[in-house]
């Protein structure tokens, strides 16, 4: 399965677009960052400004116009330190899913940290552990003692290098009080950390944001050594970082970029930067750190891949796209599957019965069949309305294999399978072409129907066939008993049915003891 991660950062925003094995592997297919600067001008006032905000939004558009060229199935999106302190935040993740269909979930600063062990943890070194791992931020700095197979413990300061950077320097190039009063800030909240038991003895210390790794790369560069064209792995001297430091003091930041390895985005906040970095060195009395190319937005992908194991072992043995959407919201919301597999079997057989009358093809046909399969999900939040609650979580999961307007047909049959009928009222029903209107109305009629004759989830109903005249229409309902439950209901939504089909229908009941199985198995499969 094809599955994006984003990072919404204080500094900036990271894309990465993964193909999920069976398995779990991962094989990257795209990596993204914009330098959108969200917390700009807005951190201390716990505010994100409305010209950070657009940048952010034009990124994430462009986001999602490139998961939709590369085909994604599922997104996973998390904002950190930025929205989490913004009082408007929430307004902006409600911006973002409604220009960009991006869902955004906010994290907590520990959750965060835990999303950055997850990331990096398959590069960890069992020999070598404890580790520390350090990850300078736009907004917070996170430091965390990790084992491969777990994440000892983990502290979210609020020490970035955007932060430092509003509250500390003030001129170009940053002066040395300037430096020193980042230091003693940086000091102040380590030293408990340090203090901390649990983050004693560790052996190594890794890390794992994009200022880390620029500072890696000059100092690399800097001694003399090649580099690769990755930057994981890079080793990063305290001794080195405390020359970098003076150079990036007396430079203006016009003149950084002469500077080897300099990443040219990074001008502005990259001397706050190395002192936060060279100072927790110190607090932990590092002499090195290693570089992970591996962080939050791995850790994304991780986690997706955690909560996903049966969705990637259907992808295993499915290769439809649009089957395994399916049976991920079947999984994902608990859908009753022997009922749902029986109205679609009905529903099936009436589609096939009235082809003659209704004219509709096998694409047609193969929406009926997913509808009947997810018509009940809105049980999910609540059985009252649940049509209604179905049709929301269908507009609002990303389904691989459906284009836009096919999810709209969709997510429209679900909302008309009971209650009233389709009308131009509904903003959903309005919006279709005149086309895909009278496909719902066919279709929303065979699948109210066809719900209603297993309106007790007991399947006595074990097949439906129609006998057509001119003046009528007669469902042949074959079952075990009288089914009187399903008669009744058959008899209150078959109105739409005949409107479609421009004659009354009838239902007409034949019982016998031992019905054959006619329903079809496998929530994949459509006949």
């Amino acid at each position: 399965m094809r599955v994006a991660a984003i990072d919404i950062g204080t500094n900036s925003v990271h894309l990465v677009i993964g193909d999920v094995g069976p398995d779990g592997g991962i094989t990257v297919v795209e990596k993204l960052r914009q330098q959108v600067e969200l917390g700009r001008g807005g951190l201390g006032r716990q505010h994100i400004t409305d010209d950070a905000m657009d940048r952010a939004l034009v990124a994430l558009s462009g986001f999602a116009h490139t998961m939709q060229l590369l085909g994604v199935e599922d997104c996973t999106a998390a904002a950190t330190s930025a929205v989490r302190e913004a009082e408007n935040g929430a307004a902006f993740c409600d911006r973002v899913k409604e220009q960009t269909g991006i869902h955004v979930h906010v994290v907590s600063g520990v959750a965060e940290a835990r999303l950055i062990w997850r990331g990096a943890r398959p590069g960890l070194d069992p020999s070598r552990s404890p580790t520390l791992l350090v990850d300078i931020g736009g907004g917070s700095l996170e430091l965390i003692v990790a084992e491969p197979d777990r994440m000892v413990c983990a502290y979210s300061l609020p020490l970035g290098h955007l932060r430092t950077t509003e509250q500390y320097v003030a001129n170009d190039p940053p002066t040395s009080d300037e430096i020193s009063a980042i230091r003693k800030r940086v000091r102040l909240l380590c030293k408990p950390v340090a203090d901390d038991p649990r983050t004693r003895g560790t052996r190594s210390a890794v890390g794992t944001s994009g200022s880390i790794r620029t500072l890696a790369r000059m100092a690399t560069l800097m001694r003399g050594d090649p580099v690769t064209p990755h930057d994981h792995g890079l080793v990063l001297h305290r001794s080195e970082l405390k020359k970098l430091l003076q150079q990036l003091q007396e430079l203006k930041s016009a003149r950084l970029s002469e500077l080897p390895g300099m990443d040219n985005r990074r001008k502005g906040t990259l001397p706050a930067a190395a002192a936060v970095v060279y100072q927790v060195m110190k607090v932990f009395d590092l002499d090195q750190l290693s570089t992970s190319e591996s962080a939050l937005r791995e850790g994304l992908l991780y986690e997706w891949i955690e909560r996903h194991r049966p969705e990637l072992a259907l992808a295993a043995t499915e290769r439809d796209p649009c089957a395994r959407s399916i049976v991920a919201l079947m999984e994902r919301y608990g859908a009753d599957r022997a009922h749902a597999e029986h109205v679609r079997h009905l529903s099936l057989s009436l589609f096939d019965a009235l082809r003659d009358v209704h004219g509709l093809g096998d694409a047609d046909r193969k929406m009926l069949a997913w509808a009947a399969l997810i018509h009940d999900i809105g049980h999910h939040i609540d059985a009252r309305d649940h049509n209604r609650h179905g049709e929301y979580l269908i507009q609002n999961t990303p389904m691989a294999g459906f284009t836009a307007p096919e999810v709209s047909v969709l997510a429209t049959l679900v909302r008309f399978h009971r209650g009233s009928r389709p009308k131009t009222s509904h903003p959903g029903y309005a919006a279709l072409s005149r086309s895909d209107q009278r496909k719902v109305d066919v279709l929303a009629a065979i699948l109210r129907t066809s719900d209603a004759l297993d309106r007790s989830h007991n399947q006595p109903v074990s097949g439906v066939t129609v006998r057509l005249t001119d003046g009528e229409a007669v469902l042949v309902v074959e079952a075990a008993q009288e089914a009187y439950l399903e008669r009744w209901a058959a008899e209150r939504r078959k109105g739409l049915l005949s409107q479609v089909l421009g004659r009354p229908v009838r239902i007409e009941v034949v019982t016998h003891e031992q019905p054959p199985d006619l329903r079809a198995s496998g929530a994949n499969q459509v006949q």
